[in-house]
């Protein structure tokens, strides 16, 4: 998929400027510097204009991380959960990266469809298939006989 690595590619070397990210986020430069020196986020690169780049994922990290503390975590506690949130979306992505051929989209209108997650044996020996559903009645599994 080309499109795929073209993609990959402009998340990975996407630089937004210190200033520009400091807009966009509310978060004062001030802040995202001291950020940095506590270790939470590293800029891309500083170079001899002394001016500081990100990449998108620590931009993403920075809103993750803002949001938290206007709920009310300190800051260690919101680097930490983003950590966990990381690594579980890392786990999402490997487990449904094979499984597209797995999808059958029942109304492509509404967005509702089917994922095979495969067959499972009871401890009756019994066989059962299983099915992530996305419909009217909401984000289910179901199992068939």
């Amino acid at each position: 998929m080309k499109s795929k690595k073209i993609m990959h590619d402009i998340f990975q070397n996407l630089e937004i400027g210190i200033g520009e990210v400091s807009k966009l986020t509310g978060v004062s430069q001030r802040q995202l510097r001291y950020w940095e020196t506590k270790g939470y986020i590293k800029p891309i690169s500083d170079d001899q204009s002394g001016v500081r780049r990100y990449n998108l994922a620590t931009l993403y990290l920075i809103v993750f991380i803002k949001e938290q503390l206007e709920e009310g975590f300190t800051l260690s506690a919101a680097f930490e959960h983003s950590k966990d949130i990381r690594l579980k979306s890392r786990i999402v992505h490997q487990f449904f990266r094979e499984t597209f051929d797995d999808v059958k989209v029942t109304d492509s209108t509404k967005g509702y469809g089917e994922i095979d997650l495969g067959e499972f044996q009871a401890e009756d020996g019994s066989m059962h298939h299983f099915k992530g559903v996305v419909d009217e009645k909401g984000q289910y599994v179901k199992m068939d006989e």
